[in-house]
């Protein structure tokens, strides 16, 4: 792969110093490895732009995430992101899948203590005002694109038709992710959907596990959220998803009403009477890097949502990149970026092939014999 030329004396990501206003690195994406590169960079003395969209745009269902996140963040200087009642501990997963009989997995032997229900929108609020009081310049509702600069680097446009330069870009804007005008692509490895409810419960005794059901047609899984809320999902291939909205209900209702542990912890919730339908595919950038840029966390390697270690890996990225963006060169650094996508999705595929194939109850059904060939 051939690097842009540069004079001699400036580091590969330098801003042009002809410029009043650029920057070392321009990301596009302020959720969780967006913020922590920003962050990271920041703190090594680099001039970063976070650019992020706009809010409307980011649909965030609640997340849970494995109590390994909290040493993650703690070394980061970031454990406060964590604290306050908008996130809720996890004591255990509870799963109906492969069997009738509900297995759960309980968190009282992890050292880091339970996992989290995470508020996906206050988290990725803490994690980029982070990084803004780090000293990234962070900007939101833009949306930015870039053209290759003859001495190296990127101009960067946002769509207010404001313009500056940039030696690197991190994409970082999720499973979603647009190449902005760089040479990205992604490939998708599966169909899957993901149709959402947002609950409240009227009862005391709210469950507080992660609930995860087959059912023929697809998965349910359920969280918890703050002030007495449930997010209830399922996750299916989006060409059986209705059309019609009120179609559209009666048919996830249709296929709640098959499930056991999760329709029993609804008890007391009312009938949702909006669903929102999200894209659920796990995908990866079979272009994941190149000239001065690369992509990191889902617009990298985006994960099925069974897996729930979405934003671990994300932070991973994060650490990664910043690592290497102080130790290697931009074309060593693209070379490692895309051995290293290729090992991951190598493993990941196979992982989600061993997950899929426990479940054997409903070998007829399309769903399920579309996901026997999942590796």
């Amino acid at each position: 792969m051939a690097t842009c030329s540069r004079p001699s004396d400036r580091p590969p990501w330098s801003p042009d110093p002809t410029l009043a206003a650029s920057y070392h690195l321009t990301i596009v994406g302020g959720g969780p490895a967006g913020s922590v590169l920003a962050l990271l960079s920041a703190r090594r003395g680099m001039r970063v732009l976070l650019a992020e969209r706009p809010r409307s745009d980011r649909r965030k269902l609640g997340e849970t995430v494995p109590s390994e996140i909290k040493p993650t963040l703690a070394r980061l200087g970031l454990a406060h992101v964590l604290e306050g009642p908008r996130h809720r501990e996890a004591p255990a997963i509870a799963s109906v899948w492969g069997s009738a009989d509900p297995a759960e997995r309980s968190y009282i032997t992890s050292p880091y203590g339970n996992a989290l229900h995470l508020d996906r929108h206050a988290f990725d609020d803490s994690l980029a005002h982070a990084a803004r009081t780090a000293g990234a310049d962070l900007r939101v509702a833009q949306i930015i694109r870039f053209e290759p600069r003859a001495r190296g680097g990127y101009d960067v446009i946002t769509s207010t038709g404001q313009r500056t330069a940039t030696g690197l870009v991190a994409l970082a804007g999720g499973r979603c992710s647009r190449g902005c005008g760089l040479p990205y692509v992604r490939r998708h490895l599966d169909d899957h959907a993901a149709v959402a409810a947002r609950l409240e419960s009227s009862t005391a005794q709210q469950e507080h596990r992660t609930l995860i059901e087959a059912i023929p047609g697809g998965w349910f899984y359920l969280a918890p959220l703050a002030n007495g809320h449930i997010v209830v999902v399922l996750v299916t291939s989006a060409m059986s998803i209705p059309g019609g909205r009120a179609e559209r209900r009666q048919w996830w209702l249709a296929l709640l009403a098959r499930t056991t542990m999760i329709r029993s912890s609804l008890v007391g919730c009312r009938l949702p009477t909006e669903l929102s339908v999200c894209d659920a595919r796990a995908s990866f950038a079979s272009t994941p890097a190149g000239v001065s840029w690369f992509a990191i966390g889902d617009a990298r390697l985006a994960p099925d949502p069974l897996s729930g270690c979405g934003i671990i890996w994300a932070l991973d990225d994060a650490i990664a990149a910043a690592q290497a963006m102080a130790e290697t060169s931009p074309h060593h650094m693209a070379a490692a970026m895309m051995e290293r996508t290729r090992r991951d999705v190598a493993d990941y595929r196979a992982g989600r092939a061993r997950a899929y194939a426990e479940e054997r109850r409903f070998p007829h059904d399309p769903y399920w014999q579309s996901r026997a060939g999942a590796g």
